[in-house]
């Protein structure tokens, strides 16, 4: 499946700033499950754009804009091809993964927004996590047991929820969801990381950024699901970045320098197409014309609305 990827993020300020300095996380992966088939990113007021790849081999652009400004815009622009993965809950030999392995090391601690709730324990009891074969079972059960434990709901949380919030709320939205399968996941010895990426459905009213879990399984790597939606990651989905949590991972995050009040504003758009669109047939593609950064009449019936820097993974 061939996939052109739309990802508009708009930053307002009710008065004007004299500073940003921002880092960007919006290049998906090419992984043996996705390929990229191009990328642009833009961003008004023009500024200059720099990469880096990060400790967990994310790409990630930086800039910083030294004048008076009252909005900044940020366009991305991909082409990625999924394909098929292997189910992640066939059987998979061993019990637990590979001893001693010093990478595996932060994917098995509590920290961050994946907090060491005393109700871990109790869930992981009623999904019969300690009578599990294999980490795959592990896996599996957390995958498909956790609508029952947790109620998909928006604006219950923040993206800076922790499993205990989340917990305590009884609902959350994929952000909280891959905390608490991260965390139970933890708890029973499996190395697990989050994954940013997006969510394509043909005929969806709504297309988001979303997040999903890996588990680290013995002889397979990381595999990843869904705990959202109970279902193993699909063509649909697209990896971005993947962290210990969403912390290590946000789309965007930065600072700005005044005393003005800022909103964000996120349309993501996604199309299933036959060919690479033009101006994505180079991957460094950089030169999106900054005119189409405009909204659109359309962008403004799309676009969702949020009151904190860092915008959660829905």
């Amino acid at each position: 499946m061939l996939l052109a990827i739309r990802h508009r993020t708009e930053l307002g300020y009710d008065a004007p700033i004299s500073e940003t300095a921002m880092e960007l996380r919006m290049t998906p992966e090419t992984t043996a499950r996705q390929v990229l088939r191009g990328f642009g990113i833009a961003v008004a007021p023009p500024a200059t754009l720099h990469e880096h790849v990060d400790w967990s081999g994310n790409r990630v652009h930086s800039f910083s804009i030294a004048e008076a400004h009252d909005r900044v815009v940020i366009l991305a622009h991909s082409a990625v091809e999924t394909r098929p993965a292997p189910d992640p809950f066939e059987a998979a030999p061993g019990p637990g993964p590979e001893a001693g392995d010093p990478r595996l090391l932060d994917y098995l601690r509590f920290e961050g927004p994946v907090t060491a709730d005393r109700r871990i324990e109790e869930i992981a009891r009623q999904l019969g996590l300690a009578g599990c074969a294999t980490h795959a079972e592990v896996g599996s059960r957390i995958c498909h047991g956790l609508r029952g434990r947790l109620e998909y709901r928006r604006g219950v949380t923040t993206s800076l929820a922790t499993v205990s919030d989340a917990l305590e709320r009884g609902a959350g939205v994929c952000q909280d969801f891959a905390h608490l399968a991260i965390a139970l996941l933890r708890h029973t010895g499996v190395p697990a990381r989050y994954v940013s990426g997006y969510l394509y459905r043909p005929g969806a009213e709504e297309v988001e950024t979303h997040a999903w879990v890996e588990a680290h399984l013995p002889g397979r790597g990381w595999s990843g699901f869904d705990p959202t939606h109970a279902e193993v990651v699909g063509l649909g989905h697209v990896a971005v970045a993947t962290g210990r949590s969403y912390a290590d991972v946000p789309p965007n995050r930065g600072v700005y320098r005044g005393a003005a009040t800022e909103t964000i504003r996120v349309v993501v758009r996604i199309d299933e197409v036959v060919e690479v669109p033009r101006g994505l047939l180079a991957p460094a593609a950089a030169g999106l014309d900054v005119a189409t950064l405009a909204l659109t009449a359309a962008d403004h019936r799309e676009r969702l609305d949020y009151q904190q820097q860092e915008q959660q993974q829905q």
